[in-house]
């Protein structure tokens, strides 16, 4: 099978969806083909926002996003993307966070969206459509796939980056990448788990921190959510935020466990804790305060013995309890894989690409995406930059043609 258009798009995810969509809105009925390797397209955009799907947030900024692709003058253009999707009969709301989610509230009904307006517009949809190489020869384009060649006047990479692979972000447009010139930062796991030291007896507990990454007795970076506690370390958003950060140099971190209390009035709290449990043995002391276990934690970390009595207990070893929760340090020995990462930091370099999305170095070639170096932070962040940067990308693959 061999297959022409005007616009190929590898990838059929979120910026792929609204690239086509965009393209098709600017160039009035160019011929478009989306190659997708999974089954079905918008898969990834079914496992976001715990399947309700966190689309964008009403305070966008800069300061969110990370990497080497600048994304200012693309948040000053679209610096909200509800009326797109209004446009496709899609609706949203934001929480008290600015968290902007669909009014259904599951992410199916923005991959149905899409999808729906694809269908509409007649675009041609290859699913099971794996691109092995893509190349340019006599100004058009030419990409090998698992269901035959394709060619085009323009072609878009869309496909993702490495992070959660079950989904279809296998690396692929890496390879495809850098076979056409374009220079890459290593790729590396970003929004995921941090494996960590010294969580026996915490796993499954789930707490209100503030979260902050030491390296070499400095905070570089501090976070304030739940951190959830696992087998193996650390989770929560906080920590997903904070997993981009580290890059393998000796770190720890830090966790204020009381993060509504200065530490001041945590002793106060904790000394009335006593008083009124004056019978109990230590281990039944503070569970008004803290989880039962946590407290239980907090007490072996602060070397007091569980059947301690309360009416015993000293008041430098009540306060080592409160030091001990309002610093509570564990040592970082690395980050989750791809596998339980949210989105790939590194990518294509932003000096590769003009401010249009087109690579500089391959004239009709654009990108956008998770394909690039840019990852945002937990909140909407990723995919408004994966809608935004499609839509662009779209558009300006659409005014390449003219």
């Amino acid at each position: 099978m061999e297959k022409n258009c005007d616009i190929l798009i590898i990838g059929g995810g979120a910026s792929g969806l609204a690239c086509a969509l965009s393209a098709s809105n600017t160039a009035g009925n160019p011929r478009i083909i989306i190659a997708d390797r999974m089954p079905r397209t918008g898969k990834k955009l079914l496992a976001t926002g715990n399947g309700r799907c966190n689309m964008s947030n009403l305070n966008l900024s800069e300061k969110f996003y990370h990497g080497t692709v600048s994304v200012g003058s693309l948040i000053s253009e679209f610096p909200d993307i509800r009326p797109f999707m209004g446009a496709l009969g899609l609706f949203t709301y934001a929480d008290i966070a600015g968290r902007i989610y669909p009014l259904p509230n599951t992410a199916a009904s923005v991959s149905d969206a899409l999808r729906l307006a694809v269908e509409e517009k007649g675009i041609d949809v290859l699913t099971d459509c794996d691109c092995s190489q893509i190349k340019k020869e006599n100004g058009r384009f030419t990409a090998i796939t698992s269901l035959g060649s394709i060619k085009a006047r323009t072609a878009v990479l869309a496909c993702g980056g490495m992070a959660a692979p079950v989904h279809g972000s296998n690396g692929s447009g890496f390879v495809l990448a850098e076979s056409m010139g374009l220079e890459l930062t290593p790729p590396f796991p970003a929004l995921c788990p941090l494996t960590a030291e010294g969580v026996k007896g915490l796993e499954g507990l789930r707490s209100p921190c503030k979260a902050e990454l030491i390296i070499n007795g400095k905070t570089l970076a501090a976070e304030e959510g739940e951190v959830q506690f696992t087998k193996s370390g650390l989770s929560g958003i906080c920590i997903f935020n904070l997993s981009a950060r580290f890059n393998n140099e000796p770190c720890s971190v830090k966790l204020d466990l009381s993060p509504r209390l200065p530490i001041s009035e945590l002793k106060s709290v904790l000394f009335s804790a006593l008083k009124a449990r004056s019978n109990f043995e230590a281990q039944d002391g503070f569970t008004g305060v803290f989880p039962r276990q946590l407290a239980l934690y907090l007490l072996k970390r602060s070397n007091i013995p569980l059947s301690k009595s309360c009416s015993m207990l000293t008041e430098k070893e009540t306060e080592a309890i409160a030091e001990t929760a309002k610093a509570l340090s564990f040592k970082i020995t690395g980050r989750s894989g791809f596998d339980s990462a949210q989105v790939t930091a590194g990518g294509v370099k932003g000096g590769e690409v003009n401010s249009d999305f087109m690579a500089k170095k391959v004239k009709g070639l654009f990108l956008c995406g998770e394909i690039l170096d840019v990852w945002g932070e937990c909140g909407g962040y990723n995919l408004h930059f994966a809608f935004a940067s499609g839509i662009k990308a779209g558009k300006s693959a659409a005014l390449f043609l003219k």
